[in-house]
């Protein structure tokens, strides 16, 4: 089957701008206006919409808001835009490895196989297009921040940030840059000498143990502390509140190395390409941030 012979399969519609035919793929293009009386429909924003089969046989289709790209009172084409300054979000996505569409060229439809449907290329359009229009990712958007937040603090309290190397990942997956992401090495200064200890991981420590102390305070006529603590005063000159002191100070100690051990596996790279090892928690929490997958609803 050729691009041409794919694209008369579909009828174009009176909402469509244009349909154009892949030269290197068997597929198609087509730039859709939304609705009337849509906010993207005001602002002049396009629907545009990309359907193929690829030489390597997987059926493949996406979906992106654009904007009109005007140069001197011409336009040459449109740009990307994910319409995160609309109230009412829409969703641009793509098809994957894992897709449960295929299109069957006798029957010259799409098939969905875990149901075994078949649609028409302009009922699988109209699917697309319905699909965009919705807020797919509002939950996820959610865990992302959520997600993102966690990272940032983790790589604080190794006295790093998150935000610059995720950066530098980003560029370097686009290939942008040449070479692989790094954060600027700092050790771990020691802490009376005997423990090293992040400095954010210190004080979020000495935090802790302030927060806690007043919590102690406010209730020390309800709680009877004396049963909490049975080791005597509760003051610098009892052993049992210094060897106290030490343990926290060697738990944060263990956690500092351990923390910092497990980030600089996330970045670390060998003959600029990521090593093949075993994912730790960091990197399938940065990972979990860019799967954005969800199943099409059919209508």
């Amino acid at each position: 089957m050729t691009s041409a012979e794919f694209l008369k399969l579909y009828t174009k519609q009176d909402t469509d701008d244009s349909v154009t035919s892949f030269t290197n793929e068997v597929g198609f293009s087509l730039v859709r206006n939304y609705p009337k009386d849509t906010p993207y429909q005001k602002d002049a924003r396009k629907m545009f919409i990309k359907i193929a089969i690829l030489n390597d046989g997987r059926f493949f289709y996406s979906v992106d808001m654009t904007k009109p790209e005007q140069r001197e009172g011409q336009q040459i084409g449109y740009i990307v835009s994910e319409g995160i300054e609309y109230k009412k979000k829409i969703t641009n996505f793509f098809s994957d490895t894992q897709e449960p569409f295929t299109f069957d060229e006798y029957e010259e439809r799409v098939i969905f196989k875990p149901k075994n449907k078949s649609y028409t290329l302009n009922e699988f359009v109209d699917i697309l297009a319905f699909n965009h229009l919705s807020d797919r990712l509002f939950f996820k958007r959610i865990f992302n921040t959520c997600v993102e937040t966690i990272l940032v603090l983790i790589f604080w309290l190794s006295d790093k940030h998150y935000e610059k190397i995720r950066v530098s990942i980003d560029k370097y997956h686009l290939g942008r840059d040449n070479k692989p992401p790094k954060e600027d090495e700092k050790n771990i200064e020691p802490f009376f000498k005997y423990f090293y200890i992040s400095k954010n991981t210190i004080f979020a420590s000495l935090l802790l143990t302030f927060l806690l102390a007043i919590i102690a305070v406010l209730f020390q006529n309800v709680v009877c502390l004396k049963n909490i603590w049975p080791f005597g005063e509760f003051s610098l000159s009892n052993p049992f509140v210094i060897l106290f002191i030490f343990l926290i100070l060697f738990s944060c100690e263990k956690f500092s190395v351990w923390l910092n051990k497990r980030i600089k596996e996330f970045f670390e790279n060998d003959s600029f390409s990521f090593k093949k090892k075993k994912i730790n928690f960091i990197e399938r929490l940065h990972n979990y941030q860019y799967q954005n997958r969800f199943k099409l609803k059919l209508k």
